[in-house]
């Protein structure tokens, strides 16, 4: 592979020698000159040739990027340059970045000063792709600052494999709204428990405002301070996680799918779910169930969630509800809570699968999530003006109250329904499972 290429100012200096040799044909003392001219611009081409190779040789570039990727959030790549060159350089950085990131341009222009201290340089990059990534090697592009007749491409063998998961970064920052002060500013609600908690914690001495009622006089007996009772929401519930992988889910919204939304806010809330000491299970389907993962709260629950996650795809097919009612039945034998992460589109779409999702809300308590398309708002919001127009924007209405109908009748029947716009749906469905707990809706 070549590492010499003949830069901009090169091709300028020959195309200027050409001129000189075409003016001589009309004023010939300027045929020496043009001979002259040739001869000093390979001279100095061979010089910075010699010259780059020799600088190239003593700067090294460095990659640095993490081992595992959160898909759909902005991470950072970074590249430091370090070198003991004399001449002052100028260049181009390059990466072969994986094909899923559709980058091909150089990342940067960097100048290179002579004893300077290890330049820094970080690139972000947004994967919108579950799976493995491939990079491949660095390419610095370099040429002096002062002759700059010649660029030299130095390579930097960096192969790496890095993976991408489900949103390990949304993952930590809803777990961090939800157990801090800052709920309310991410948009986590706030929900009032209903009653008193019924499960025993500890016995601790009585501090002004605590209900009398739940004193505890044999231990108060024992001592000289009033002891009381202290109780929790119940704990070690089942929550399980049930993902459609049908043709509707593979519908794209800002760059990610609502497979892809859905299996991030599975992460997110399942490790929220952990931490409330509740167990989490996950449940995948399409034409079949693919995988099933039994509700538990051991230690390496949210792991091994997340490994199952990776790889989910939609098979372009019906979803088949009545496979998910047969494993739900024979699978799930305690009741449970189960969110459904579906998109129904129209009204007969629901009461195609209506019969299933009643069987399965009679024995656990179910939770539907569908999703709003955000981009028929902006059609219903520009202004009309031809019949075209108005034709446009009674289809957008009637598919906009199609979605309000099925919420509604899935509502009238007792089973819980989140409609949520895909960049909503962590946060809503975290508020139901919050409120869920508080009303002790089982």
């Amino acid at each position: 592979m070549s590492k010499l290429f003949l830069h901009t100012r090169c091709f300028v200096g020959f195309g200027a020698i050409i001129l000189v040799f075409c003016l001589s044909f009309t004023w010939a003392w300027l045929y020496p000159y043009g001979w002259v001219g040739l001869g000093l611009l390979i001279f100095l081409t061979i010089l910075d040739y010699f010259l780059i190779k020799r600088q190239a040789e003593l700067i090294l570039v460095r990659r640095e990027v993490q081992d595992k990727l959160s898909l759909g959030d902005k991470q950072y790549v970074r590249y430091s340059i370090d070198g003991s060159h004399t001449l002052q350089l100028r260049g181009e950085l390059y990466d072969e970045l994986p094909e899923q990131l559709e980058h091909r341009s150089g990342l940067t222009s960097i100048i290179l000063q002579p004893g300077q201290d290890s330049q820094l340089f970080t690139f972000a990059i947004k994967p919108n792709e579950r799976g493995i990534y491939h990079f491949g090697n660095v390419i610095l592009m370099l040429n002096t600052r002062f002759l700059g007749l010649v660029s030299y491409k130095q390579v930097y063998y960096t192969p790496k494999e890095v993976e991408v998961y489900p949103s390990v970064i949304q993952m930590k920052q809803y777990e961090l709204a939800v157990f801090s002060k800052t709920a309310r500013m991410a948009g986590i609600r706030q929900v009032r428990s209903i009653g008193e908690n019924d499960e025993f914690e500890l016995i601790r001495e009585y501090v002004s405002g605590d209900n009398i009622k739940s004193i505890n006089w044999k231990a108060t007996s024992r001592g000289n301070t009033l002891m009381v009772n202290q109780f929790q929401n119940s704990r070690s519930q089942n929550v399980y996680f049930v993902i459609d992988k049908g043709r509707a889910m593979k519908m794209p919204f800002d760059d990610l799918t609502l497979l892809d939304y859905s299996i991030n806010s599975t992460l997110a809330i399942a490790n929220i779910v952990l931490k409330k000491y509740d167990r989490a299970g996950l449940i995948t389907f399409s034409k079949q169930v693919d995988s099933r993962i039994k509700a538990d709260h051991q230690s390496n629950q949210l792991s091994l969630i997340s490994k199952h996650l990776f790889d989910q795809e939609t098979a372009f097919m019906e979803p088949n509800y009545k496979a998910l009612l047969s494993t739900i039945n024979h699978g799930l034998k305690q009741r449970s809570i189960l969110f459904l992460f579906t998109n129904f589109e129209h009204v007969q779409d629901l009461k195609r699968q209506l019969p299933f999702l009643q069987a399965i809300n009679k024995k656990h308590l179910l939770v539907v999530i569908c999703f709003e398309n955000t981009l028929l708002r902006i059609g219903v919001e520009q202004e009309v003006e031809t019949v075209k127009d108005i034709y446009r924007q009674t289809i957008i209405r009637r598919t906009m109250m199609e979605k309000q109908l099925i919420q509604k009748m899935l509502k009238t029947l007792g089973i819980q329904v989140i409609l949520t716009a895909p960049s909503d749906l962590s946060v809503n469905t975290i508020n139901k499972y919050l409120e869920i707990k508080a009303k002790r809706m089982r």
